[in-house]
């Protein structure tokens, strides 16, 4: 299939819970069940244990140094079970893998309200977004764009109970409530069970899909395996996994089905029907089941790295969703994905910037783009670069932009992946979904908001899309900058004391010969003269004003 060309649709899977969404190479979203996401290699030198692991009894019984049983449950990092009311299981469980991470990073939290999710998720008053109403299932990746777009975060204590007998649309839900945004979010479609694991004890849960039905539970609801030749009716169900046991019989997975598991092991599950059997809840689910962390449900996912949101945070955002699709389309290994910002006095000093791609292994480059004539300039010795590594996990990534301070106005933040020779430069895009009747998601892309350059040329991504794809809706790249307001920005002022001495123009001279290192606002202060770089002329002008032979710039 010519993936420029190809019709644009999703595979609805049977489900009233839950539906799937997939990501191929080809345009827009036309997944099939032969579909492999990409993996990470794991480094586990960086592993971590609870301070209460001695506690549950477990023996490191492998080379990764993880136990043969692992409960977040026991440890204390879980909220009470709950009991969804309507077909939202993806926003009751990826609610419950939220909270499971913020009590293990030691948050007081409340019940995070798993509503404002589903009601977020709705259909927005201008038609766009998400097309489903609060009672239909959703889409295994509404929740990660939910997360980090900071629209999720919020108690019910702060938001109140969401009165779904009114008219609900996505946008009347508001993100002013939302305490915790998330920055780094990880797919786990893939990877090995070690990887999963060690995922599970980092950050207490993963949120994962699975094909339920009453043939595959044991008579109690307390285990469940659905066997690779089963080939009956299920739903597809998204349940938050916060445990394991490698040792579990396998003969407790008697089921209706006449079939076992080949091996004892099983992952620890927290349900969303509520207090519904012997174990309050949860369930034991076979690592050998049919379709759990398969290719079927993605993304699978854990939430690596969450802030306290602070009164002098901004998000820089042009989407509100997150990644629907994977932009794959284009032969190249080398591209910059570019999105437009307007940078205030409160938004232009940079902590990190936000961006998801499956570029795993890929090597990336952060610039801050200028901005002539309403575009990004297409000419890279004006770029500046802020930021570079490597892609080690598919998902979100979270960046550090060391503090940098963009000129005031209109300008762009470019990423740039690199890819091995052969593989295409791919990154998350806002894009339309339909499956065979109906449109899914509708983008509210705009002119002027996202561009792509490739081949030495830069494009608006609308004009792009219209051009190569025949294709009016286009979508909006996934590129977000957390922006903080910043008291120290003032031109010559390099130890932040508010005046302008002899000390300042002697850091500049130590930054020049490498015997300092200065944060982004205190590069912007040293390059008195605006040239974009730093220099023995800089300190002269700081010595200049000192002496009252130079005008405040």
């Amino acid at each position: 299939m010519n993936r420029k060309f190809a019709k644009k649709f999703i595979a609805l899977f049977s489900a009233s819970c839950m539906l799937s969404i997939g990501t191929a190479a080809v345009n827009a979203a036309e997944i099939d069940d032969g579909f492999e996401s990409v993996t990470k290699n794991m480094d586990f030198s960086d592993s971590s244990f609870p301070s209460a692991y001695s506690a549950i009894g477990c023996t490191l019984v492998d080379e990764n140094g993880l136990p043969s049983d692992f409960s977040s449950k026991k440890l204390g990092f879980v909220t009470p079970i709950k009991a969804q009311q309507y077909n939202d299981c993806w926003a009751v469980a990826g609610t419950e893998g939220f909270e499971t991470k913020l009590l293990k990073l030691g948050y007081p939290v409340n019940e995070i309200s798993h509503d404002h999710a589903n009601a977020s998720s709705t259909t927005q008053t201008n038609g766009k977004g998400w097309q489903r109403k609060y009672r239909d299932g959703g889409f295994t990746n509404i929740y990660p764009g939910y997360l980090t777009s900071w629209q999720g975060g919020a108690e019910i204590a702060d938001v109140g109970k969401i009165d779904f007998s009114k008219n609900i649309h996505g946008d009347d839900m508001t993100a002013d409530k939302t305490k915790y945004g998330t920055t780094k979010l990880r797919y786990l479609d893939g990877v090995d069970s070690n990887e999963i694991k060690q995922a599970i004890m980092d950050n207490g849960a993963v949120t994962a899909s699975y094909a339920t039905t009453n043939r595959c539970f044991n008579n109690a609801g307390t285990t469940y395996f659905m066997p690779q030749s089963y080939d009956g009716d299920y739903t597809g169900h998204t349940i938050s996994i916060v445990g394991w046991n490698d040792n579990l019989s396998r003969y407790r997975f008697s089921n209706g089905t006449g079939v076992l598991p080949q091996n004892n092991g099983a992952w620890l599950v927290r349900n969303s029907w509520g207090d519904n059997n012997t174990m309050g809840g949860y369930f034991w689910l076979s690592y050998e089941d049919k379709y759990i962390f398969g290719e079927k449900y993605s993304p699978n996912f854990t939430i690596d790295e969450v802030v306290e949101i602070s009164d002098d945070m901004t998000l820089l955002q042009n989407e509100r969703y997150g990644a629907t699709y994977s932009f794959n389309y284009v032969d190249s290994n080398d591209i910059t994905f570019i999105n437009c910002f307007d940078f205030d006095e409160n938004s232009r000093t940079l902590n990190n910037v936000i961006f998801e791609t499956k570029s795993n292994g890929a090597d990336y480059e952060v610039y801050y783009i200028p901005v002539d004539n309403g575009t990004p300039t297409n000419d890279e010795s004006k770029w500046k670069l802020i930021s570079s590594g490597k892609v080690t996990y598919s998902g979100y990534q979270s960046v550090d932009t060391n503090g940098y301070v963009a000129p005031l106005g209109r300008g762009a933040i470019g990423i740039r992946i690199i890819t091995e020779s052969g593989e295409s430069s791919q990154l998350g895009v806002g894009e339309w979904l339909t499956n065979s009747t109906k449109k899914t998601f509708i983008n509210d892309s705009r002119y002027g908001d996202s561009y792509i350059k490739y081949d030495g040329t830069t494009s608006d991504l609308l004009d792009w899309y219209k051009l190569n794809n025949n294709d009016l809706l286009g979508g909006t790249f996934v590129i977000k900058a957390v922006a903080l307001e910043n008291d120290n920005i003032m031109k010559g002022d390099t130890n932040f004391d508010k005046v302008i001495s002899v000390v300042d123009s002697t850091l500049v001279q130590k930054y020049i010969i490498g015997n300092t290192d200065f944060d982004g606002t205190q590069i912007y202060n040293a390059d008195y003269d605006g040239d974009g770089i730093i220099t023995i002329a800089d300190a002269t002008e700081i010595q200049k004003k000192v002496v009252g032979l130079q005008k405040s710039n």
